[in-house]
């Protein structure tokens, strides 16, 4: 463990412009009311970090219906984990890495999850001056969304818990699942999240699309399936494959996490009467709807970020063993080293990679 007595600077993975990356020294952030410093153990690169990289900003993007500029010098970095002093205690926990503002219209009719007011770590929202993230070695967390990690579990580990509680406020909104078939489309971290609590809450079979084997051998690893490679696969050899893994009826509940056209045009062609499709990462440009694609009460939805009893049903999932994220952490790098980590991620075709974690 570092020295607990941080000195003025740290250091941070800096976003200063699109692809534009540096690892270089910041100014020690100071916790502020209802705050503690958290000293960060591990922290894991997310999809929306690629995004970031890239230039978009896709929290707004997907919760707020419109994308602003990201504001410059952001430290990026939201799925973390590390220790608290507390009270004179050290503390190991888990963060729910965003806090709503408590007062908009949202928040009092009980969607704090569609704030416009969220302070995000990592994101570029609701912060004055540098911007906080997880990515560095220090990071300024909400004491009443910090929980406590059991001491088997490892950091690396707990950086899942972020995509975790997403995983599960989307199961939550397919609806009933128990006994019903269900299509995960991407088998990345949320797809393989999604998957397990889906199997975990009576889901059968749970199905997987991916384009890659590596993240399909892992969601076998995790069995999950049927698993389905549907590269270079035209609609109709995919839609007679996924009829087959249905049983014939349709899926219930469809989870894109690609954003590709074609896999949503797939998915929607699956799904059963009275089922719901949920876009992960937004409706795709382009995406069709003709009059079948939701007759017979089909449902077509994004689900956006999660609550805190979501983030504690995920921690519960993954302690309780019925969620497994070991065999998704595929490599691992030093805080140092955040830009060829970043590039690994990116090339996941030449890497499979599937989660790629920092560790300060």
């Amino acid at each position: 463990m570092r020295d607990i007595w941080p000195d003025n600077d740290m250091t941070a993975v800096v976003l200063h412009a699109p692809n534009d990356l540096r690892v270089e020294k910041v100014p020690m952030p100071q916790a502020a009311a209802g705050q503690l410093l958290l000293q960060v153990h591990a922290c894991g690169i997310c999809g929306s970090d690629l995004r970031y990289l890239a230039g978009e900003n896709p929290w707004a993007k997907h919760t707020l219906g419109f994308e602003p500029a990201n504001p410059p010098d952001m430290i990026l970095g939201h799925e973390v984990a590390g220790t608290v002093i507390e009270n004179g205690r050290t503390r190991r926990v888990g963060v729910l890495s965003f806090r709503t503002c408590g007062h908009c219209h949202y928040c009092r009719t009980g969607r704090a999850n569609l704030c416009p007011e969220t302070a995000h770590l990592g994101h570029g929202a609701g912060w004055e001056g540098q911007n906080a993230g997880g990515m560095a070695e220090y990071c300024p967390v909400w004491t009443e969304h910090l929980f406590d990690l059991p001491d088997w579990l490892s950091f690396e580990e707990a950086t899942f818990l972020d995509g975790l509680g997403v995983a599960v406020h989307a199961v939550r909104c397919a609806g009933t699942i128990s006994g019903q078939p269900v299509l995960v489309q991407g088998a990345g971290p949320i797809g393989l999240s999604i998957a397990q609590v889906a199997m975990a809450w009576g889901a059968e079979p749970v199905a997987i699309t991916d384009i890659y084997d590596a993240a399909l051998e892992c969601a076998r690893k995790l069995k999950l399936g049927p698993c389905l490679n549907v590269a270079g696969a035209d609609d109709r050899e995919v839609g007679a494959d996924l009829a087959r893994a249905s049983g014939e009826t349709g899926f219930v509940a469809v989870f894109d996490t690609t954003g590709s056209l074609e896999a949503q045009a797939q998915g929607l062609a699956a799904l059963d009467r009275g089922g719901t499709m949920i876009a992960m990462a937004g409706i795709a440009d382009g995406l069709t709807l003709t009059q079948a694609s939701l007759a017979g009460e089909r449902r077509l939805m994004t689900a956006s970020n999660n609550f805190p009893d979501d983030f504690a049903t995920g921690l519960e999932l993954l302690v309780t063993g019925q969620v497994q994220v070991k065999p998704m952490i595929t490599h691992i790098y030093s805080l140092q080293d955040a830009v060829q980590a970043f590039g690994t991620a990116s090339n996941k075709q030449k890497t499979d990679a599937i989660k790629v974690v920092l560790i300060p």
